[in-house]
């Protein structure tokens, strides 16, 4: 069985096709690697340098860390690394990255809250006990804070600070407290914690032995399901900016083919002629319906009129009449509405709100309809009840017998 990492699974979930571009046909790119990435493994490596140095005692000063890494920078920067966002520059990343380590450097020095167990380390271990089911991954910086309370460090350098909510849920992490748990038989707890360096800001969270075993199953049945899919869909979305994939993804390969060519031979391209005749019969059809359905909307007010003025309920024409009905629905104030408040604290007091669903205006309408809700409930909350009625036309053909 594969060994899958966490960026391998995230990798099918985003994509499925780009997961068997680069995994199963492993089809070769100039791979491109975003400026995001290359700022991320910048800072990655000077904080490794930081801690690795602590541990054979010598203490940086924030100096020496940022010439360090303006170094690495400098002497790793090549052409291909890609800025999507035009409107910023090289400097502008590399300046993001010397405040990143700056922050950092100001507010855990001299560095010695918690005692240093490995930094960027490797791990491997398994999900079950048949070990069919591997996952490996690498550790920023493992901690022990007490005896058996082991602390996994993980530095993040994106400028999107994920809701707490999402943190709770991260599955890598709590995939590498399984690991952890596996390789040091102290442990006695986990803490997982996300080192947000553009905002100088920690989040911390932990897993009990319940969600680890839901994420072990989880993550199983992705692998399982990885394994068996056939059919690998492209899934678009505004991951495809940064994807090497695109020239040979058939989401995007045909724009690739058009690119540099001159206009003349651009408007000659079979697909790029074809898809514009569409779009133009496309937009016809769909202003000559939109002005249909304005028609048809005149109409229907006018047949209704007539029918309320001749106090009829058909009228017929020369082969088809018209059938006018009136329906009614029972609305109730919606969730912006200064009425709901009111609404919400009657339907409490009377202990209907959980089997409303936090006041489902839908499951009210239908329990009033069933004669489910006592008479004395339904007078304290008939106030809030609005009838709206809609009358409609049916449209059919005249029998013989009807001529």
């Amino acid at each position: 069985m594969t060994i899958y990492s966490n960026s391998r699974l995230s990798l099918f979930e985003d994509c499925p096709h780009k997961y068997k571009l680069h995994y199963i046909d492993r089809v070769e790119t100039e791979r491109a690697e975003s400026v995001e990435a290359f700022l991320g493994s910048r800072v990655h490596e000077t904080l490794e340098k930081l801690y690795r140095d602590l541990q054979f005692q010598k203490d940086d000063s924030l100096e020496e860390l940022i010439d360090y890494y303006k170094n690495e920078w400098e002497k790793k920067w090549n052409d291909a690394v890609v800025i999507v966002k035009k409107e910023y520059k090289e400097k502008n990343y590399l300046d993001m990255g010397v405040k990143y380590i700056t922050d950092y450097y100001q507010r855990f020095k001299p560095f010695n809250q918690l005692k240093t167990i490995s930094i960027e380390q490797e791990i491997i271990f398994a999900l079950d006990e048949d070990e069919n089911y591997k996952i490996k991954g690498k550790l920023d910086r493992l901690t022990e804070s007490d005896t058996g309370v082991y602390n996994i460090h993980d530095y993040k350098t994106s400028i999107n600070l994920p809701p707490i909510e999402k943190i709770h849920k991260d599955r890598q992490l709590a995939l590498y407290a399984i690991g952890v748990k596996q390789k040091y038989p102290d442990v006695r707890k986990v803490n997982l914690i996300w080192h947000y360096l553009a905002y100088d800001k920690d989040y911390y969270s932990t897993r009990t032995d319940e969600q680890l075993e839901e994420v072990r199953n989880q993550t199983i049945k992705l692998i399982d399901d990885i394994e068996k899919e056939e059919v690998f869909p492209a899934k678009p979305s505004y991951l495809c900016e940064w994807c090497e994939y695109k020239p040979v993804c058939k989401q995007w390969s045909h724009k690739y083919k058009l690119e540099g060519k001159p206009a003349n031979e651009y408007l000659k391209d079979p697909g790029v002629k074809l898809v514009n005749k569409y779009a133009d019969l496309y937009e016809k059809r769909k202003k000559i319906n939109d002005e249909i359905n304005t028609e048809l909307e005149k109409l229907k007010d006018a047949i209704i009129e007539f029918a309320h003025r001749e106090n009829v309920d058909v009228v017929f024409g020369s082969n088809k009449k018209a059938r006018i009905s009136v329906s009614e629905k029972i609305s109730f104030p919606g969730k912006n509405d200064k009425e709901r408040d009111e609404l919400n604290k009657i339907i409490k007091e009377v202990g209907l709100w959980n089997d409303l669903s936090e006041l489902d205006i839908y499951a009210l309408n239908r329990k009033i309809n069933s004669g489910d809700i006592p008479q004395d409930v339904l007078n304290k909350i008939k106030k809030f009840q609005k009838i709206e009625k809609s009358e409609k036309i049916s449209l059919s053909k005249i029998k013989d017998s009807e001529k």
